[in-house]
């Protein structure tokens, strides 16, 4: 009877494993976005790009500018995973523009309000 146990716990964690890489699983990913306390304050966004279709577009570029009031520029990047996320290294945040881009699709720039960074910021990109 220990076999058959042991066999089914095997099983289980196979399974439970391949669910949790699912792409269809991202949207359960949780958020690594910090949202500013104060204007300049340090922040941090997670970024998830997807194609028209929904599906994530792994090694997207992404790249967010922060432009403070105190007169500094900012910027920090990344590249996106296989689920579409890139969770960029924190930065003080100001005006914020969000630019990503990926090979065969075309390039989106964005306005992002550093007050809704605890959210996960969503881009579609459209094929070329």
């Amino acid at each position: 009877m220990s076999k058959l146990a042991t066999a089914l716990l095997i099983v289980a964690t196979t399974l439970s494993v391949g669910f949790a890489q699912n792409p269809q699983n991202r949207s359960v990913q949780p958020s690594h976005g910090i949202a500013p306390k104060t204007e300049n304050g340090i922040g941090r966004a997670d970024v998830r790009v997807f194609d028209q279709n929904g599906n994530p577009i792994p090694n997207a570029f992404v790249e967010l500018e922060s432009t403070r009031t105190d007169g500094f520029f900012c910027e920090s990047w990344n590249d996106t995973d296989e689920l579409g996320i890139a969770v960029l290294p924190p930065i003080h945040m100001g005006s914020l523009r969000l630019k990503v881009k990926a090979k065969g699709y075309h390039s989106e720039v964005i306005t992002v309000p550093r007050d809704e960074l605890g959210a996960p910021v969503q881009v579609t990109l459209r094929k070329k």
